[in-house]
């Protein structure tokens, strides 16, 4: 089987959740047989071969709002060669051109979150959304509260839910108990993940270290509020996959402090969990406290709430509710979040889908 699967950027070119998930299910696809190729936004012309698939670039002049602007996008969709194709949403420019191809190889969509920030297109944008999901062979969404939640799956016929999960060989717990005196976040520093919320709590933690992985918009913020408040934080830029395991074994606790709709899921707590450390993470109405069940396998929390934060962090010193948490993390990431498990799923759903074409 031949399969086509497009976003805008790839791991580890790019560094998120949703580019690891394309690049592991791509990975493990390819190793399965299939001839895979993924679409993504560059300059144009090139290809590269990772993990055993194809990585191609297609010529983006722009990007507005984060979504790749190309003139030739709906062209390259119209004609690779691809049994189906596997969109993975959101990409505004990716839905508009495929839905201007005329092309009816059958698609499968992996629906990762709403557009949030950029609301103010969806009056334009939201009727050819819903037309595109209609067409899918079947849309996945990644939990059944984003599934319920959401106003373009709630209504939908055709969809089903599909967790993303983590390569629990890879992410897993050290062989001897070694617990670090650190907290750890991992993520892009944007606004929707709570970056200002969990620097506000650790004003209150002068002798407790964060390490914050990762980058992006407000890093320039991050770094002049550590300058200026003296707070005990390190930044830790672009650590490999071997790297960012040993900072999961050695924290005490990961923190997922988002306050907007925009973190639908949260791979980061599958991946702590997967190495044996509490979460915790925030009530939003998406994937995110699903995922981590709080009193399970970590403990939940009020969005936008930096003193409800630091009393959680203070709650983990507690040692038998860590070691609890502990341990249901590590089941809880066995028993709902191994992608090998998942990736199946999500293979058979592209086999199905086609057949359709075949048939």
């Amino acid at each position: 089987m031949r399969i086509l699967q497009v976003y805008k950027d790839i791991h580890p070119f790019v560094r998120g959740g949703i580019e690891r998930y394309i690049h592991d299910l791509s990975r493990y696809l390819s190793g399965k047989g299939h001839e895979v190729d993924v679409l993504v936004a560059g300059s144009g012309g090139s290809s590269d071969k990772i993990s055993g698939f194809n990585v191609i670039k297609y010529p983006c002049i722009c990007r507005i709002l984060s979504n790749p602007i190309s003139p030739r996008l709906r062209r390259i969709l119209k004609t690779t060669p691809a049994d189906v194709l596997h969109f993975h949403l959101p990409l505004p420019s990716a839905v508009a051109a495929w839905l201007l191809s005329g092309r009816d190889t059958p698609y499968v969509v992996t629906y990762h979150s709403d557009i949030v920030r950029q609301a103010f297109i969806l009056p334009l944008y939201g009727p050819l959304l819903r037309r595109f999901l209609k067409g899918a062979f079947r849309v996945i969404a990644t939990s059944p509260i984003y599934r319920d939640t959401s106003n373009y799956l709630s209504d939908l016929e055709n969809t089903e839910v599909i967790p993303i999960g983590s390569d629990l060989d890879l992410f897993k717990p050290p062989d001897s108990v070694q617990t670090g005196d650190y907290v750890l976040f991992v993520g892009r520093f944007r606004m929707y993940k709570g970056i200002e919320v969990l620097l506000d709590a650790w004003n209150e933690f002068p002798e407790r270290r964060l390490i914050m992985v990762g980058g992006g918009p407000l890093e320039n913020l991050v770094r002049k509020r550590i300058l200026d408040e003296n707070l005990n934080i390190e930044i830790v830029s672009d650590p490999d996959d071997q790297e960012l395991v040993e900072l999961y074994q050695k924290a005490r606790c990961l923190v997922l402090p988002s306050t907007l709709r925009s973190e639908a899921f949260g791979m980061v707590q599958t991946e702590a969990m997967a190495c044996g450390i509490p979460v915790i993470s925030t009530a939003l109405s998406t994937g995110v406290p699903w995922v981590n069940t709080d009193g399970v396998s970590g403990l939940v929390i009020p969005p936008a709430d930096h003193s409800a934060l630091s009393e959680a962090v203070r709650k983990l010193d507690d040692h038998h509710l860590h070691s609890f948490l502990a341990a249901g993390a590590r089941k809880r990431a066995e028993r709902c979040f191994n992608a090998l498990h998942l990736f199946t799923h999500v293979e058979s759903l592209l086999e199905e889908a086609a057949d359709v074409e075949i048939n």
